[in-house]
């Protein structure tokens, strides 16, 4: 398919460069509108604080070096603060002044011989966090999650449930993949307050592994199940039925070539879009289903249900391809194919009875980064709100802030051109009693907006059921849109 070169790509791609200055609680400067004065708690995201390294350029989206901020509101102001995850990898490598380990989509600089047997790979700590069990914990699927004081943003260590994230397989199993992955999109359940969590791990004999971890913070492995092949598989649904789905496309790592240090990781990737994906089903009793669909990649759902038929409902942003390294690559660089495809809202029902899965289009609407109205997570639903672009739109980039619904297939979008924006973040709105209001679209959106004209980054404020703008604040520096983050309401 025909590349183009974007300038206005390379342009939004500034927003990208590396974070240098960590702030203490600098108040931010109100540019337009007013905060809500009820809107009062604390916004924390993660993703890439850094796209380089002592002059090295990491080659993939998900290489850069975790960078945890904080959002302060108390109904008045605005507070920010930003710090690097200190993982053990980071640290090195400033003290050493030079790049020491490889990444997920990056190899070190000098081909095969300075890769060859380099098989412990950086801990970036770049893509979510999750507070849970009197923890907050910055995550990356790769390996251990890492404890941040949620006072200070400082690390705390690599953190591995007492022990239950040490690989208990065999000797070989665990000099493949000594700390067993820990997905970045782990689930509360709302009534129990169990997280659920997974991992995908590389061994002799590839395993999904399943986690559970009760409120106090103890964890255990729920299943270890086998796996033909080292898939990569970044997010999964949980219900408030208890039902777990997750699912294996044969999109697969190719673990000899990455260990050996040929490929990175990333590049590694093998598609083989001929065979089915692979659906799992875990239900509450613990009984495990398996059915299949046809391919297609997804990186994050939507949201998931049972409905009232007793039929599993799991709505993801469904890709046609996986996007390779090369792909990335070029994107990094302001390239891209004309027609670029992303993915588009697709809705899955499964009836694990007749064995079968039926799939159907939400929309024409393409976006990434869903969120959902967390009271809503697990439960029928009617609203997500995502990056993403309407139809017809001349830019292969998901530029829009976009609110669809899922039942109607109508959307609304918010877009002012030159400028990108992260994952909008849902804050329902609480009523006099304390309560959400019964509206699922009665809310806030926290999301940050990059502009290349100004070449500033504002930390905007929208009303979730129009994304009329109420408040935008501008930071002190540029920092790149990151990944994923979480509101916390202040007790």
């Amino acid at each position: 398919m025909p590349i183009r070169h974007y300038p206005t790509l390379l342009a939004y791609i500034e927003a990208n460069r590396c974070v240098e200055t960590e702030y203490d609680d600098v108040a931010l400067e109100l540019i337009e509108g007013a905060l809500p004065p009820d809107l009062v708690g604390t916004l924390l995201r993660n993703g890439n604080g850094r796209f380089e390294h002592h002059g090295v350029k990491y080659e993939h989206l998900f290489d850069g070096d975790g960078m945890v901020a904080r959002f302060r509101f108390d109904g008045q102001r605005v507070h920010y603060r930003n710090r690097h995850v200190r993982t053990q990898e980071f640290v090195a490598e400033e003290k050493a002044g030079r790049m020491l380990y490889r990444s997920f989509g990056t190899n070190l600089p000098g081909g095969l011989r300075a890769n060859f047997g380099k098989t412990q790979f950086k801990n970036t700590a770049n893509t979510s966090l999750v507070q849970h069990g009197g923890h907050l914990l910055a995550l990356w699927e790769g390996g251990l999650p890492h404890r941040i004081d949620p006072e200070s943003l400082a690390t705390l260590g690599r953190y591995d449930y007492d022990g239950a994230l040490r690989n208990p397989f065999s000797w070989l199993d665990q000099r493949i993949t000594p700390e067993m992955p820990f997905s970045a999109h782990p689930k509360v359940h709302p009534e129990t307050g169990v997280l659920h969590n997974f991992g995908t791990v590389a061994g002799a004999q590839h395993r999904l592994v399943v986690y559970e971890v009760n409120p106090a913070g103890q964890a255990r492995v729920a299943h270890a199940l086998p796996m033909p092949d080292a898939t990569f598989a970044h997010d999964f649904v949980l219900t408030h039925s208890g039902h777990q789905i997750f699912f294996l496309t044969p999109v697969a790592f190719d673990v000899l070539r990455a260990l050996v240090g040929i490929k990175s990781p990333a590049a590694s990737i093998r598609v083989n879009k001929s065979q089915p994906t692979q659906i799992i089903v875990i239900d509450p009793a613990g009984q495990v289903h398996r059915l299949e669909t046809e391919f297609g990649f997804t990186f994050h759902f939507v949201n998931g249900y049972q409905d009232a038929d007793g039929t599993l409902v799991a709505d993801a942003l469904l890709m046609g391809d996986f996007p390779d390294s090369p792909s990335i690559k070029g994107y990094l660089a302001g390239n891209l194919p004309d027609d670029a495809a992303q993915a588009r809202f697709v809705r899955f029902r499964l009836d694990l009875a007749a064995g079968t899965v039926t799939r159907q289009s939400l929309s024409d609407y393409e976006g990434e980064l869903p969120e959902v109205n967390p009271n809503y997570v697990g439960r029928p639903y009617r609203y997500t709100w995502a990056i993403g672009r309407p139809p017809g739109h001349p830019l292969p980039l998901l530029d829009h802030l976009i609110k669809l619904d899922v039942q109607t297939g109508e959307g609304r979008f918010a877009y002012e051109p030159g400028t990108l924006c992260s994952e909008p973040v849902v804050i329902p709105r609480l009523g006099p009693d304390g309560h959400p209001t019964p509206l699922e679209d009665d809310g806030y959106l926290a999301y940050l907006r990059f502009s290349a004209p100004t070449n500033t980054t504002d930390l905007l404020i929208a009303d979730a059921a129009d994304l009329r703008t109420l408040a935008r604040l501008r930071l002190p520096h540029n920092i790149p849109l990151g990944f994923h983050g979480l509101w916390q309401t202040l007790d």
